[in-house]
């Protein structure tokens, strides 16, 4: 599916190979559509634990290293910035662990600065994490 931003146009496919192939993160589902709207894309992504890189160790028992690791995670999402063009937002949110395969899996939101962060997190950020399990 392809998005504007600004100027230019985007396939959301050749972004999801961008970020398989050159980040940390998998993409497990393209939500761009979901979102109903033409300058938005949103994917579902899922990160290893061992590939955070925290200092401590993950317990899922302990809430501080929970949300240790998935503030890690939501940090890590700003690198996928740099696959889009110049005043481009993102915003994301980290919401599962996997135990069987030991991932954490997150909403991406990414859009161009027309659109406000507000509205990116409050929003469409929002609807995206009911979109998901």
């Amino acid at each position: 599916m392809y998005v504007i931003f600004r100027d230019d146009m985007i396939s959301s496919d050749d972004i999801i190979k961008k970020i398989n192939s050159e980040t940390l993160f998998k993409v497990e589902t393209n939500l761009t559509k979901a979102t109903k709207r033409e300058d938005v894309m949103s994917f579902k992504l899922s990160i290893p634990v061992d590939s955070i890189g925290a200092k401590d160790e993950f317990y899922w028992e302990n809430n501080d290293s929970v949300e240790m690791y998935f503030k890690s995670a939501e940090e890590l999402t700003k690198d996928i910035l740099k696959f889009f063009p110049k005043y481009t937002i993102q915003a994301s949110r980290a919401y599962k662990w996997d135990e069987i395969e030991n991932k954490i899996l997150l909403v991406v939101v990414i859009s161009n600065i027309d659109l406000k962060l507000k509205k990116l997190e409050l929003d469409i950020l929002k609807r995206m994490m009911k979109q998901v399990d």
